[in-house]
């Protein structure tokens, strides 16, 4: 799957790239943490006598066995957190795509966009691009989302919408969720505690990589040629200041390179280009 890194879609990589290594680099530091403080097994000391040159340590001021207990079991609080972190990264990314269809002329079901939620977002591009994402994507992202919601508006606790969506997964949804997540929440019963983690961090991340890939193949099919061309012109002249003001062979030859770069599953022509630049002109 080729994808096509405008501005947008460049940003929201690097945006995703840094939360992934951010949490993994928590999730490590939690692991090794714990591993350090089985040297101190047994002391009555409290941490912040052991390591006194750790900053913030007075906030955690218990002794190595309590604090060993909250560590090992990091990944859960971080998962709570992370979870609906990656999502609205997502989310946002979705609504830049949805805001691409609309410059270019698609009607979508609200104008404003900010309206359409993240439960008909994705359907929403569907609609109006007339292609498909993946449906075991689809349908992790929206176990994902309902997920989120028991824990910010259920007090953590599964609600009806959650046990109704995983009520009715199909076998191919559930065996790509264990594959993800190492577990499936398919056996939860209302009222039950949702549970985040490690596996619930890694489905997140890998079913928003790929609906965003998916988004960005859906774009380039449903935005015109003459569209993404006027967008690689103005793209060039942010990323190469002075480009459309020198000479015309020169000018063409670079924005063509870089064109090549970051559009190439476009295959833009040299006339496609130039004729965006003389728009832009």
């Amino acid at each position: 799957m080729k994808t096509v890194r405008f501005p947008e879609y460049r940003q929201y990589e690097q945006i995703r790239t840094r939360a992934n290594n951010a949490v993994m680099g928590l999730l490590a530091g939690a692991g090794m943490a714990s591993h350090l403080l089985q040297l101190t097994e047994g002391s009555d000391r409290l941490l912040s006598e052991i390591f006194p040159n750790v900053p913030h340590i007075k906030r955690l001021d218990m002794k190595s066995v309590s604090a060993r207990a909250i560590l090992s079991s990091g990944d859960v609080h971080l998962g709570a957190m992370t979870v609906p972190y990656v999502l609205g990264i997502h989310e946002d990314f979705i609504k830049t795509c949805l805001g691409m269809l609309q410059q270019a002329g698609y009607t979508l079901s609200k104008q404003d966009i900010k309206y359409i939620k993240a439960w008909t977002q994705h359907e929403e591009i569907e609609r109006v691009a007339g292609g498909n994402f993946s449906a075991v994507e689809l349908q992790q992202f929206h176990t994902l989302r309902l997920m989120r919601n028991c824990s910010i508006h259920a007090g953590g606790l599964v609600d009806r919408d959650l046990a109704d969506h995983l009520a009715v997964w199909d076998a191919a949804s559930e065996a790509g969720w264990i594959a993800r997540a190492g577990r499936s929440p398919r056996t939860v019963q209302l009222g039950d505690k949702v549970e985040f983690g490690h596996g619930e961090i890694v489905a997140a991340l890998a079913c928003t990589k790929a609906l965003a890939r998916e988004a960005n193949v859906l774009l380039q099919s449903a935005l015109t040629r003459d569209a993404w061309a006027d967008l690689v012109v103005e793209d060039a002249a942010g990323e190469l200041p002075g480009v459309l003001k020198e000479p015309a062979p020169q000018r063409q030859k670079r924005i063509k390179g870089f064109a090549r770069f970051h559009y190439l599953p476009l295959s833009l022509t040299e006339t496609e280009i130039a004729d965006a630049i003389t728009r832009a002109s």
